[in-house]
C-alpha cells in the first residue's frame, strides 16, 4: 500500500467512515470488496464517497478514481 493510499484510509477512519476504510483496504490489497459485502452496500459507499475523491484528485471523472484505478 502506497503512502497516498494509506493516507486515504486514515482520512476515512478519522472521518468515522469505517465501512469506506474497509473498502479501501480491500481494494488497495488487491481484493474485490464485492466478495465481502453486498453489491447494494458497496454501491452506496461508492456513491457516498465519490465527492471525497474529487477533493484529492481531479484527473479522472469516474468514481473508480477513488480506488486509484484511473
Amino acid at each position: 500500500m502506497s503512502t497516498e493510499q494509506l493516507n486515504q484510509v486514515i482520512e476515512a477512519i478519522i472521518s468515522g467512515k469505517y465501512s469506506w476504510a474497509c473498502v479501501l483496504i480491500l481494494r488497495f490489497s488487491g481484493y474485490n470488496p464485492l466478495q465481502y459485502m453486498p453489491y447494494r452496500t458497496y454501491n452506496r459507499l461508492i456513491k457516498q464517497n465519490y465527492n471525497l475523491g474529487n477533493r484529492t484528485k481531479t484527473s479522472c471523472s469516474q468514481p473508480s478514481k477513488i480506488l486509484n484505478r484511473c
